[in-house]
């Protein structure tokens, strides 16, 4: 029940065809390209192995097996905030929260599926009599007792905008023909990170106008299946790791995935032919990621803010008042990301299945908040470097006889050692200042929704518009008598809405055809 690092990467030795840029990987677990990323998994499942950390992150079911708590489902606050507490462990423990796609985090997006699996039966079309609610639950079994690694692929191929007809045209993953054994399938899904890690792809879409019938597909499939092709970008991790602590231990490599006449057999299908229903569900399924999201940004923030700390204080500008008003936008920006993790969990609501869900609105404002202050605080926190950020001396400089003891008087601070100076630039510059780190950037803009689409699909909920409770109070102070009609770029999503809210206020589940 509980996976080793060692079974983990013989498992990677399984024939699957990955390329990284240029190169052929002939094995993920061994390659000089892959290995590093391959091993900080491999320690990510030997961890829950230690019995020292046995009550952090693992957890015994009701058969009295114990398992990883990437599996525990929470159906209370305390449980959501114990899951939560094992997430910031693992996030803290690999790369400083920089491997967005552990397989906790991959997991996390299965739950929708576990938690009301009949809707997605019964919204297919072409699957009648598959039992497709109860491969779900088989999967789900499966994927625990086997602690499997399963990759999210919800990204279709960008289309031509200006071409009514390009979503039904393109690339993107269809189904070719169904047969007996399965559905059987050929096409593109352009983006999902970790991939090359995975033992399962998790395939879905996300519903865009004028998509077919054939491109709505949900479900998983092996990584190593015949037809498959996992390509990598090119890669942008370091080799040195003295000098490059956090970059050198590994790169997630997001990578473009292409079917060619893939069998995916039926047991392994979970929803397909509905657009419909591909426009609610595939938010609902990424919830769980942008929480966690949400998480990971609130130690990240943590991180940044307690290296400012530190460099002020190795430069002895930490109690100059400007420098301390600086600093306090720094940490005023972690306590204000933390608080919407708290928040967040504090108003959730049950789902049909009877999780404890934290408020999806609460925790998509704090990652609006987060994405549009990170910049200005990684600019803050290399002001405050001065020069540190950048010049500083290489490890084989500093064991120079001759350099060493001038470089000694040059890093020399008010607190701690010179050298103490030299190791915080270099995760400074690791995170902030190199492709590796640039990359991480990026990934927490365009993860799952970016900010403008974040905003706007936040600002489509129905409290947010003018039959909501803001504009209720509004209207009330100004004397003005009923809300109007909601428009109707809202009623798609007004009942969901509502429908949470109710939960949330009456500590009740939600309702599942409310739910749907």
């Amino acid at each position: 029940m509980l996976r080793t690092g060692k079974h983990y990467l013989e498992s990677l030795n399984d024939g699957r065809s990955v390329w990284v840029g240029d190169h052929k990987i002939d094995n993920v677990a061994t390659h000089p390209l892959t290995r590093d990323y391959a091993q900080r998994t491999a320690e990510f499942f030997d961890l829950h192995r230690r019995k020292d950390l046995q009550d952090q992150l693992t957890f015994v079911d009701e058969k009295g097996e114990r398992r990883s708590m990437m599996w525990f489902i929470h159906r209370s606050k305390e449980e959501l905030v114990r899951k939560r507490q094992y997430h910031e462990f693992i996030m803290k423990e690999l790369v400083a929260a920089s491997m967005p796609r552990t397989p906790d985090a991959q997991n996390y997006m299965l739950v929708t599926y576990i938690d009301d699996p009949e809707p997605w039966e019964k919204a297919s079309i072409g699957a009648e009599g598959r039992g497709l609610a109860q491969n779900i639950r088989n999967f789900w079994q499966f994927a625990m007792d086997n602690d499997l690694v399963v990759a999210p692929h919800f990204v279709d191929p960008q289309a031509d905008r200006a071409d009514p007809n390009a979503h039904a045209n393109s690339p993107a993953l269809r189904i070719v023909q169904s047969t007996d054994e399965g559905i059987v399938v050929s096409g593109v899904k352009s983006i999902g990170t970790a991939t090359a890690f995975a033992d399962y792809l998790h395939l879905g879409v996300f519903f865009r106008p004028g998509a077919k019938g054939d491109q709505v597909i949900y479900g998983v499939c092996p990584a190593n299946l015949k037809g498959i092709t996992i390509v990598c970008r090119n890669f942008t991790g370091a080799t040195d790791a003295v000098e490059h602590p956090l970059a050198s231990q590994g790169d997630e490599l997001d990578a473009t995935v292409l079917f060619d006449n893939v069998l995916i057999p039926w047991k392994y299908v979970f929803h397909i032919g509905n657009p419909d229903h591909a426009k609610l569900y595939p938010q609902r399924v990424f919830d769980w990621g942008h929480y966690y999201a949400l998480v990971r940004q609130a130690v990240r923030a943590e991180l940044l803010a307690g290296l400012a700390i530190l460099m002020c204080e190795h430069l002895g500008t930490a109690k100059i008042d400007a420098v301390q008003q600086r600093l306090a936008k720094i940490i005023a920006f972690q306590q204000s990301t933390y608080a919407h993790v708290l928040a967040s969990e504090d108003k959730g609501f049950f789902t049909p299945g009877g999780l404890y869900k934290p408020d999806i609105q609460l925790f998509n404002w704090g990652r609006v908040y987060f994405l549009q202050h990170l910049g200005e605080m990684v600019d803050e926190l290399l002001d405050l470097c001065g020069r540190c950020a950048v010049m500083f001396p290489s490890q084989q400089q500093w064991e120079n006889p001759q350099m060493r003891p001038w470089l000694e008087k040059l890093n020399k601070g008010a607190v701690g050692e010179p050298f103490d100076r030299i190791k915080i630039a270099r995760v400074i510059r690791d995170l902030y200042l190199t492709d590796w780190g640039g990359r991480i950037s990026m990934f927490e803009n365009f993860n799952g929704t970016p900010l403008g689409t974040l905003l706007s699909l936040t600002m489509k909920r129905a409290e947010f518009t003018g039959s909501g409770p803001m504009a209720a109070f509004a209207r009330k102070v100004c004397g003005i008598a009923s809300a109007p009609e909601c428009a109707s770029e809202y009623k798609s999503t007004a009942d969901y809405a509502l429908a949470q809210d109710s939960a949330r206020n009456e500590n009740r589940r939600v309702p599942v055809q409310a739910a749907e």
